[in-house]
Parts: structure tokens; C-alpha cells; sequence
């Protein structure tokens, strides 16, 4: 899964998890998030990777492209999801990485 290691792959991933975004839209969240601009070409980048990947598909509405995850790309959020609720236990210590039941 190594298109996660990407965090702005990641997170446009997740945004569209919820349903199929416009990519200004997707943009927009993202830079929200983030509080900073993401660079067009860096942004447009990762949509591309996506693709090129087989974990977004995009179409055309109107004059805008219309970015949405395919099934590749669905189970590998739900796959990384899993992966994150497993660290983030509340009955592990975050400092040492150890679980609480030790």
C-alpha cells in the first residue's frame, strides 16, 4: 500500500471515502485541514498517481472533472483505517507504544 505513504494521497483518499468530490472541492478541504495552500502541480500530482494507481476514478461534469474512489481505493482506506484505530487504543500507552494489557 505504499500510495499511502503519501499523506496528501492519503487524505484525498479519505475525503473521498465519504463520495465523489470536484477537485477544486477536494482542494479546498485540504488546504482547510492544513491551514497552508497546496501547490496546483503537487496536488493535481497525487490525483494523477491516483488514477495512474487504480484506487480513483475520475469523470467529467460541466467543466470540471469529478474525482471518486473505486474499489481498490475503498479498501485500502478501510484497510489503513483498521491499521490506525489499532494504534490509537486508548488502552495503550501512545508514549510507549505498549499496550495497557502488559
Amino acid at each position: 500500500m505504499e500510495w499511502l505513504t503519501s499523506g496528501l494521497r492519503r487524505d484525498v483518499c479519505v475525503l473521498l471515502y465519504g463520495g465523489q468530490r470536484r477537485a477544486q472541492t477536494l482542494k479546498s478541504a485540504i488546504e482547510a485541514r492544513y491551514d497552508r495552500r497546496v501547490k496546483p502541480d503537487r496536488f493535481y500530482g497525487a490525483l494523477d498517481a491516483l488514477e495512474s494507481s487504480g484506487f480513483v476514478d475520475t469523470h467529467v461534469e460541466g467543466l470540471e472533472d469529478v474525482y471518486s474512489l473505486t474499489d481498490a481505493g475503498r479498501q485500502s482506506v478501510e484497510t489503513h483505517a483498521e491499521w490506525l484505530c489499532g494504534r490509537v487504543d486508548p488502552g495503550s500507552d501512545a508514549r510507549t507504544g505498549e499496550d495497557g494489557d502488559t
